[in-house]
């Protein structure tokens, strides 16, 4: 794994993007239309790292973990599991992945919100795509460790929690 990421800084540095990308803030705030807080991060507010949010977590442990968000929607990724959980009043969603989808189901997972003036709503969606041009495409770059990051197209992993 310390060679696929030492790979990836490489590239993302030698395209131009490495200060770019370090400079982008761990959340973002949004205020819908009908004063609905959302609250985006990457594994859980207040921190980039560590568990985040999945579905072993009970009500007790995810109501601690948004309790001082300040959002009435928080979106998390991270773990790459899509769910939608409510702890209190807040509704948590982790948005699973795009690139890195755990088996046995192999589509990009995203999250679509649509907010109006008195209301918003939230759909997870799921969408198939061609795996296997991606793992040529791994291959075609030279990656260091093609194996590694090839197992996540083809199924190879799932989540330590089943």
């Amino acid at each position: 794994m310390a060679n696929s990421f030492s790979w990836t800084q490489g590239y993302v540095t030698a395209g131009g993007w490495f200060y770019w990308l370090e400079a982008l803030p761990l959340q973002q705030r949004r205020a819908l239309p009908d004063g609905s807080r959302l609250l985006a991060v990457h594994a859980a507010p207040g921190t980039d790292d560590g568990p985040g949010v999945t579905p072993e977590r009970g009500d007790t442990e995810l109501h601690r973990l948004v309790a001082d968000s300040d959002a009435d929607l928080v979106f998390v990724g991270h773990t790459h599991w899509p769910l939608d959980q409510t702890a209190g009043r807040v509704r948590i969603v982790n948005v699973g992945s795009v690139s890195n989808p755990w088996a046995p189901d192999l589509r990009a997972s995203y999250a679509l919100v649509e907010a109006g003036p008195s209301r918003w709503s939230m759909d997870l969606r799921r969408v198939d795509y061609d795996r296997q041009a991606v793992i040529d495409a791994i291959h075609g770059a030279h990656h260091p460790t093609p194996g590694f990051l090839t197992g996540w197209f083809r199924g190879d992993y799932r989540p330590p929690w089943q």
